[in-house]
């Protein structure tokens, strides 16, 4: 009678749907915003700080940005009208900090999403995955140099999502 019982109670849990339990969540710190000055040519690094994927179920992080190279900006008001921008595109590089995720980098940070990291977790055994982001962008003498009260300027949004 046991043996029927905890077999009937096996054969329950594992034909209950692994969506009803699912999940994914993510947060990014510190502080959304990063400011770094750039030099006139070469490459150029700065943290973009972590971000920490948790998960019961596999998934997938993806950074898309409002436009596709950083773009002259008017502070208080928002982009030039004729805005320059810079030749290169921003890179976006992840590394694995903590966790058993998958770094995918260096990305070119444009206005189509671009997967940077996946992970597998279960209901079992969820992922606690953490990254280290770092942004570099690449300058040359031929960039335009910007007036007084501008600045380079690009907004960029990461996103955590169930793989399919």
């Amino acid at each position: 009678m046991r043996r029927i019982l905890v077999a009937g109670l096996v054969a329950g849990i594992v034909l209950l749907p692994s969506a009803a339990f699912a999940s994914v969540s993510m947060t990014v710190s510190p502080t959304p915003s990063v400011s770094w000055s750039l030099a006139s040519t070469g490459s150029n690094t700065t943290s973009g700080g972590t971000l920490r994927v948790a998960a019961t179920e596999s998934y997938l992080v993806t950074v898309s940005a409002d436009r596709t190279k950083l773009t002259e900006y008017i502070t208080g008001t928002g982009y030039a009208s004729s805005p320059k921008t810079l030749a290169a595109s921003l890179s976006v590089l992840t590394t694995l900090q903590s966790g058993l995720g998958v770094p995918i980098s260096p990305v070119s940070a444009g206005t189509s999403a671009a997967t940077i990291a996946t992970g597998t977790g279960t209901v079992l055994t969820p992922a606690t995955d953490t990254y280290g982001i770092t942004l570099s962008q690449a300058t040359a003498i031929t960039d335009p140099a910007l007036p007084s009260g501008r600045t380079y300027h690009l907004v960029l949004t990461y996103t955590a999502s169930a793989a399919l």
